[in-house]
């Protein structure tokens, strides 16, 4: 009895001790345990969430729709294994916030190996996911106009070819360069060079349709994909811009 005491005792240190949020479940679903990180995740106090079943009090959506998710206690007790959350999870809060979340949901099985609830652990990825978002971005844009760098570029007008030889649809890919910008960078500066690409990307972008591609392969060349133009359509864009 004391050695049972004893481990529920460090059990209970070590869950209040770890990073992670921990919630325990009975084999009904319903919340019979929460670590202080899980409270501070979800704003809620053990004794509020005590008995509440966990799906009910902590939605589970997808990050980037607000899509409601099938929270992993409940398919973790429904199949008996070990279930890892979805890659673009988010917990819903109350506010209206999602916060990103990942790791796993897992059975508590008894000494006969009969399920008798169900263990979640998770944790807060915001600051990854963010991390994440922003590398693939920069990966894809050009740093000083926010437009598609050349790589992206390639991949949609790769995408149009392939629509155009699937649908037989019309797009037209243009190609524009500054006349003389070497000459704003000499006499005025970068910082110029920089500020009129700014406001030539706004302009341009402003004269385009939004299933328009615009993109800056580099230097002082743009590059304009026109979705389902017709020739002499783009013609008459290419001359208006």
């Amino acid at each position: 009895q004391l050695e049972a005491q004893r481990s529920k005792e460090l059990a209970e240190v070590t869950l209040h001790s770890i990073g992670d949020g921990v919630i325990t479940t009975n084999h009904n679903g319903r919340v019979m345990y929460m670590n202080p990180v899980a409270q501070r995740l979800l704003g809620r106090d053990l004794e509020d969430m005590h008995g509440q079943f966990l799906p009910d009090v902590m939605p589970l959506v997808a990050e980037e729709n607000g899509e409601p998710l099938e929270h992993p206690i409940l398919c973790c007790l429904r199949e008996n294994r070990t279930v890892e959350l979805d890659t673009e999870c988010a917990l819903l809060l109350n506010s209206g916030r999602r916060v990103p979340i990942a790791d796993s949901a897992a059975p508590i099985r008894d000494r006969q190996g009969a399920v008798r609830g169900a263990v979640m652990v998770f944790h807060d990825v915001s600051v990854a996911r963010n991390l994440q978002h922003e590398l693939t971005y920069q990966a894809s844009h050009d740093p000083l106009t926010g437009l598609y760098n050349r790589r992206e570029f390639d991949r949609e007008v790769t995408r149009a070819l392939e629509r155009s030889e699937r649908d037989g649809q019309d797009h037209t890919l243009c190609y524009l360069d500054l006349d003389q910008f070497k000459v704003v960078n000499d006499t005025c500066g970068h910082a110029a060079g920089d500020q009129l690409l700014h406001k030539l990307t706004a302009y341009l972008q402003s004269k385009l349709r939004k299933a328009d591609v615009l993109a800056r392969p580099g230097g002082d060349a743009f590059g304009l994909l026109l979705s389902h133009c017709p020739l002499h359509r783009a013609m008459e864009v290419a001359e208006s811009l």
